[in-house]
């Protein structure tokens, strides 16, 4: 570019394609973080080009070391427990939402939450209900808040899985909210998990775990009476390779 004084340089680009190669990524990775405004790109003829400069800057950004997540510390889970009984009990699901949100935020994993402060919240909603004090409604209300509050926290894990789990009930079993827990934890440790619900017949499961080539079944259980039948469910499900777990309380 002509100026008065002589000549300015252009600005050198790469393609992102070739910013993908020397940041030492795929492209689709180059292309999520153009995506989300993390790297600079303009989209020139249909393809996207980097700047030389920004893309050292984003390279070095990128080695700089970041400071760990802080960690809460939770001094009294019970009385987390209390405070998601009352919001489920008075269907106030946004407050449920944000004081789970908070726990992830602050780093405490899937399976914590679930022991902590959803299961106890969960027991005490259901005791109310066998005292009378708890109405059907109320209870399925809650039930239906602590479902959405898992899938929020049950997003399918990116990557190569460890594992593949079908999940399920055995016929007899209408609480599906523990299959949904397990589906929960097992996902947060990388595991591909397929959830079946209740009500799925056995031989049902079994077709399901050979054609997706599952090595895990998770039989998950509430009623002591179905116990013993859910252990003979899994000794017809399981196979060479493939492992057959059932949950129940205490389990």
């Amino acid at each position: 570019v002509g100026t008065q004084t002589g000549w300015m340089a252009l600005p050198t680009t790469v393609t992102l394609h070739e910013a993908a190669d020397r940041l030492g990524v795929h492209y689709q990775t180059a292309y999520r973080w153009v995506r989300r405004g993390e790297l600079p790109a303009v989209k020139i003829a249909g393809t996207y080009v980097v700047d030389d400069d920004d893309l050292a800057a984003f390279a070095a950004a990128r080695v700089v070391p970041e400071a760990p997540p802080r960690q809460i510390e939770v001094r009294d889970w019970s009385h987390q427990a209390t405070r998601l009984y009352v919001a489920l009990l008075e269907g106030q699901e946004l407050v449920a939402r944000e004081q789970v949100d908070r726990l992830r935020d602050g780093g405490a994993g899937v399976v914590e939450i679930c022991d902590r402060i959803l299961a106890p919240a969960l027991v005490k909603v259901g005791f109310g209900w066998t005292q009378g004090r708890v109405s059907i409604a109320q209870e399925h209300r809650a039930s239906a808040i602590c479902e959405r509050l898992l899938a929020r926290m049950t997003p399918s894990p990116p990557g190569r899985p460890r594992g593949v789990c079908v999940a399920a009930s055995p016929p007899g079993e209408d609480h599906q909210l523990p299959g949904a827990m397990a589906t929960a934890a097992l996902r947060e440790d990388h595991w591909q998990v397929h959830h079946l619900g209740t009500g799925v017949p056995v031989e049902q499961v079994g077709a399901l775990a050979h054609a997706e080539q599952a090595n895990l079944i998770v039989l998950s259980v509430t009623y002591a009476a179905t116990v013993v039948q859910a252990e003979v469910v899994a000794r017809q499900l399981s196979r060479p390779g493939r492992r057959v777990l059932v949950g129940r309380p205490g389990m």
